[in-house]
């Protein structure tokens, strides 16, 4: 699926809490339950997790262990907070920061699965990335960043796939009928559409999820037992430390089953999406046309968080043609010019907002707006909105534009953000959210204000 690099907590200011006694070779439980995942045993694999987990509990390795073995059972809640304990123990695999924010997506949490995301944006590959964001909400942006990793060497049928099902969510089906096509046969691609078009609705969220991993969504779960907790630190104990961001290479994620993820095969025909991926910083970067179905050759490798430089893909401009001629096509640039001139509504706005990035504090988020806001002067008319996230025990400050009559006119103003190698997503305005009046000098000496 992914591999990504967290900045969380290292484990020297944490200590675990478990009324277990702790097993002479703990690696003996750890093995059982790699063979239980690789047997696709759930209840097994949990059970010898758990005894891993009791006998080193200060083991991130585990955790992350244990975590899969929860996936695989279909306990969605308890494997939050399994991974949740592995990155706080310092574990900054790939697939643990993936798998967490996939099954935050099935517990609803695509806000928390989105920030997570932008947070690790170092070393997961695009086509991991672009799914998992995609299923947390942005499926726009996951099927930009999955048009442009289908365009790398690296390329597989998996990543065809994994842009198909995101199209799919996108809601753009002709397109994902003809991206699964690429690979599958005629009958299978079609069984395969008809599968994602059964779990379309947005309440079916934990099947998604679930139907992606393999696995069932165990409504019983009740959660991590409590003889594994993790315990923070005694007040005295050393400052948190941030992990840095590893620059190693991303490795291959392998399921609870150490098998890529696969979306109900209808033939053993080339693997349903699983992930592969890049991720971004604090916002989304820029997006890029929906790909041609034939890649270029041997273009440059993709790197999500590196390269901005993409065309956009923007609404279609309603040109009036002169008469008794056919209107001229318009350039990309040209129609994003003609529909992104979106005013602010003083009364009777929407909730939805653009959100611009997440950062680690207050005076960075106001510089970052004010270095996007030279950029872009549209984003100096809105107003500013700033929230606090929280995520696996580190504070993000969030800033958002709102003044939006409708999340069509949200959207078609991050669609001109992104046009200028801007970063940006559309979500509803989050309740804790502060308005800022933010101003910035133009360099013509006018000052423009955030009201």
């Amino acid at each position: 699926m992914v591999a990504t690099t967290m900045v969380g907590c290292t484990g020297a200011a944490f200590h675990p809490r478990s009324a277990a006694v702790k097993h002479a070779n703990p690696g003996k439980p750890a093995e059982a339950a790699e063979k239980a995942l690789a047997d696709r045993d759930g209840a097994k694999a949990v059970q010898a997790a758990e005894a891993a987990v009791q006998a080193a509990p200060d083991n991130a390795q585990y955790r992350q262990l244990l975590g899969r073995a929860y996936v695989l059972d279909g306990r969605f809640v308890s494997a939050e907070t399994a991974f949740t304990d592995a990155m706080t123990l310092g574990n900054r695999d790939s697939r643990t920061i993936v798998s967490l924010a996939l099954v935050e997506v099935a517990l609803g949490k695509n806000d928390a699965a989105r920030d997570l995301l932008a947070a690790n944006t170092d070393n997961v590959p695009a086509g991991d990335y672009g799914l998992a964001l995609a299923m947390a909400g942005d499926p726009t942006e996951g099927v930009r960043i999955l048009s442009a990793a289908i365009q790398d060497p690296s390329a597989n049928a998996r990543t065809r796939q994994n842009l198909a099902y995101a199209y799919a969510l996108a809601g753009r089906w002709k397109d994902a009928r003809l991206v699964a096509g690429l690979d599958l046969a005629p009958l299978a691609a079609n069984q395969r559409i008809a599968q994602w078009a059964g779990m379309a609705d947005p309440a079916l969220a934990p099947q998604r999820v679930a139907a992606l991993m393999g696995v069932t969504v165990n409504g019983a779960d009740q959660g991590q037992p409590a003889v594994l907790a993790l315990a923070p630190a005694a007040p005295d104990a050393a400052p948190v430390a941030l992990a840095a961001a590893s620059t190693e290479p991303a490795p291959v994620l392998d399921l609870p089953s150490g098998s890529p993820i696969e979306m109900a095969a209808a033939e053993p025909a080339p693997a349903a999406p699983a992930l592969n991926t890049r991720i971004i910083e604090t916002a989304v970067p820029a997006s890029t046309p929906a790909p041609a179905v034939k890649a270029a050759p041997k273009p440059a490798p993709v790197r999500v968080a590196a390269k901005r430089d993409f065309v956009v893909e923007g609404p279609a401009a309603k040109a009036k043609p002169a008469k008794g001629k056919a209107a001229p096509l318009a350039s990309p640039a040209a129609r994003m010019q003609q529909v992104a001139y979106i005013k602010p509504v003083t009364t009777g706005a929407s909730a939805w907002v653009v959100q611009l990035g997440a950062f680690n504090s207050p005076a960075v988020a106001k510089e970052k707006w004010t270095s996007m806001a030279r950029v872009n002067g549209r984003i100096a008319a809105f107003p500013v909105l700033t929230s606090q996230a929280t995520v696996n025990g580190r504070t993000f400050h969030r800033i958002a534009i709102s003044g939006f009559g409708s999340r069509a006119d949200a959207q078609t103003l991050c669609q001109s953000i992104k046009a200028q190698h801007g970063q940006c997503f559309v979500r509803e305005g989050a309740p804790n959210a502060t308005p800022q009046r933010w101003a910035v000098a133009s360099t013509r000496g006018r000052q423009f204000a955030s009201r």
